[in-house]
C-alpha cells in the first residue's frame, strides 16, 4: 500500500511586530472590558492573512515558499496603518470584529500576485474578493451591548513597515490553534 503524504493545514500572512502586537493587546484589553463577550486572538495568533491553503502535502509547501521567494525578490516593502474597528457580518450582528488597514492598495498587490502563483500550482485561491483586515476577537455569544465599543470605532494601533510574509502551519487543538513558522521571505524587491 502506497505512504499517504502528510498533510499540514496552512496560510501565508503578515506577522506583526511585537510593539504592534504591544498596542493590539491594550486595544483588545479595553474592548473586553467594555464588551465581556469578546473573545480576544492570542498575541502570538496575530497576523494579517494573505492567503488560507487549506491541507497542503509538504511538496506543496515547497513549492508555494518558493513561489513566495519569487514574489519576495521582486515587491518592495511598504508602510501600513491599523486604524478603524469594523464587525463581520456587521455591528448589529457581530461574530467577528477586526482593525482595517490603510493604505491597503499595496497589500491587495501582494495578494493578488500569490493568487496568479497559487494558480499555477493549481491551487484555488478563494473566489471572494480580497478586504484586508486583522482579526482581534470574537465574540463568544451576541453582545448584549456593541454601542459600549463605539468609543473605540476610530482607533489606531500604529504604523509599520511590511517588509516579509510568513508561511505558516496551523494546528488546530482544544486550547486554540497554533501557528508555526515554516517559511518566512522578505520583501526586497523594488517594484510597487
Amino acid at each position: 500500500m502506497p505512504e499517504v503524504a502528510e498533510r499540514l493545514r496552512s496560510f501565508i500572512a503578515i506577522p506583526l511586530p511585537e510593539r504592534i502586537k504591544k498596542q493590539l493587546g491594550a486595544l483588545q484589553q479595553n474592548l473586553c472590558q467594555a464588551v465581556p463577550e469578546l473573545k480576544p486572538v492570542k498575541p502570538e495568533n496575530l497576523h494579517l492573512t494573505l492567503h488560507f491553503l487549506g491541507e497542503q502535502t509538504q511538496d506543496q509547501l515547497a513549492k508555494i515558499a518558493s513561489s513566495m521567494l519569487s514574489i519576495g525578490q521582486k515587491k518592495k516593502n511598504f508602510n501600513a496603518t491599523l486604524e478603524g474597528l469594523g464587525f463581520f457580518p456587521y455591528q448589529r450582528r457581530a461574530k467577528v470584529i477586526w482593525l482595517g488597514i490603510h493604505p491597503h492598495g499595496d497589500l491587495i498587490d501582494l495578494h493578488d500576485r500569490l493568487a496568479e502563483e497559487l494558480k499555477q500550482l493549481g491551487l484555488a485561491p478563494d473566489p471572494r474578493p480580497y478586504r484586508p483586515h486583522l482579526t482581534i476577537g470574537r465574540f463568544k455569544c451576541q453582545p448584549r451591548q456593541t454601542a459600549a465599543m463605539c468609543p473605540y470605532l476610530s482607533h489606531g494601533c500604529g504604523s509599520f513597515t511590511i517588509d516579509k510574509m510568513t508561511l505558516f502551519r496551523s494546528q488546530l487543538t482544544a486550547g486554540g490553534a497554533i501557528h508555526s513558522p515554516l517559511k518566512t521571505v522578505d520583501l526586497l524587491g523594488t517594484e510597487n
